[in-house]
């Protein structure tokens, strides 16, 4: 290529978006797992490379490496494609994209090489590579739409960016522009340039909010739950049931505190892998026998702790034995003829400063069921005989 009149300021739309590309290509490395990055970085990275070469290129040489500049370009509007599609979890369409892209290929190689025509390689390739950003559009509009305002704006933003795209060489003649010579130096590309400019501007900084957002969410989701079992931790637990015992329409409001019976024997004769699965089990049967408003969580070892609302005592018995009955059912994890036993203290709560002493008092109901024989449910207000008066360090385990 040969430059003449080498003017810096030509290549900063073209460096401007290499630098959005490594913004987005550290976000990528920091976390993989938020593949739509890496396309945005990509797209980013191959439409710099044609539109610093064509800010400088003579007519000759558009004509020259107009089939390398197109193949880069559709590439970059495949990968913007893709980040779009990995995002919004809807279907790529490769094998049409590809068919549109060689056709556009085809109509290039024609209007560089055989009869040379900027102005028809320009709207035959804005068509193509609109075309390929809109593909994922109808999918995307059959899945449930984003209600927080950023993912509204990406959504309609890329759709503008796809059809303003489509349509920019339609406005050629409003710029007057006649001496085919002085394409690189033209209002139009001066338009296409800054415009490309603006949209990568405006998708980088959309997508790291996102990003950096759902960094943030993995992490407190990290933070607040049991690794194992996906449920609430301890601290979790509390800060949640705090806000709950707060809120006079949640009442009345009961505490279960359960604990597996004879964990430790498990452990010792079948394995830890063992003993995981049941703590596995056992939060996917709390999980499935709690409503929109209730919380339960891991305390710790082989301890879960439940709080449920809108409920009375009774009810919240028939919920306690409803867990253990659907536990001491289960046939996946224990060989034939063991069973998977579980005891449970519940009590009232009746105001925001009674939960820590709510707390306690479902532990003590909880031991006592223990010490009663195991594999049974306990009430506060309610008068047990004692089977079985070990102490309750024993009864533990």
């Amino acid at each position: 290529m040969f430059i003449k009149n080498v003017n810096i300021f030509l290549l900063v739309p073209s460096l401007s978006i290499l630098l959005l590309a490594g913004i987005l290509g550290a976000l990528w490395i920091i976390n993989k797992d938020q593949r739509f990055l890496l396309w945005l970085c990509s797209s980013y990275a191959l439409v710099a490379i044609p539109l610093g070469f064509q800010s400088y290129a003579t007519i000759e040489e558009l004509n020259r490496y107009a089939l390398p500049s197109g193949v880069l370009y559709l590439s970059s509007a495949w990968f913007l494609s893709m980040s779009f599609t990995e995002r919004r979890q809807v279907p790529s369409q490769p094998q049409l994209a590809s068919l549109i892209g060689v056709f556009t290929l085809s109509v290039l190689v024609y209007y560089s090489s055989i009869e040379p025509n900027i102005w028809a390689r320009l709207q035959s390739f804005s068509f193509g590579a609109g075309l390929i950003l809109l593909l994922p559009i109808k999918s995307a509009f059959k899945k449930e739409q984003p209600k927080d305002w950023i993912n509204q704006t990406l959504l309609y933003s890329y759709i503008f960016f796809s059809i303003f795209s489509i349509i920019r060489p339609v406005l050629i003649p409003f710029f007057g522009f006649k001496n085919i010579g002085d394409f690189s130096k033209s209002i139009y590309w001066l338009v296409t340039a800054m415009s490309i400019v603006f949209f990568a501007l405006l998708f980088t900084t959309l997508i790291c909010s996102i990003a950096i957002r759902e960094m943030l969410d993995q992490l407190r989701n990290e933070r607040d739950h049991d690794s194992l079992t996906k449920i609430l931790n301890r601290r979790s637990f509390q800060e949640a049931a705090q806000r709950r015992v707060k809120d006079k329409r949640l009442y009345p409001i009961a505490l279960l505190a359960g604990d597996l019976d004879h964990f430790k024997y498990v452990n010792d004769t079948w394995g830890h892998g063992c003993g995981d699965q049941i703590l596995q089990l056992v939060s996917s049967t709390l999980q499935r026998n709690i409503r929109a408003n209730d919380l339960v969580a891991r305390f710790g070892g082989e301890e879960f702790v439940l709080l449920l609302t809108r409920i009375d005592l009774s009810s919240a018995e028939q919920v306690a034995e409803r867990i253990r009955f659907e536990i001491n059912s289960d046939k996946s994890v224990l060989p034939e003829g063991s069973k998977i036993t579980i005891s449970f203290g519940i009590v009232p709560i009746t105001g925001p400063s009674h939960l820590e002493s709510a707390l306690k008092e479902a532990d003590e109901l909880l031991y006592n069921a223990k010490n009663a024989g195991r594999d049974r449910v306990h009430i506060a207000g309610k008068i047990y005989p004692d089977i079985d008066l070990r102490p309750m360090q024993e009864a533990k385990n």
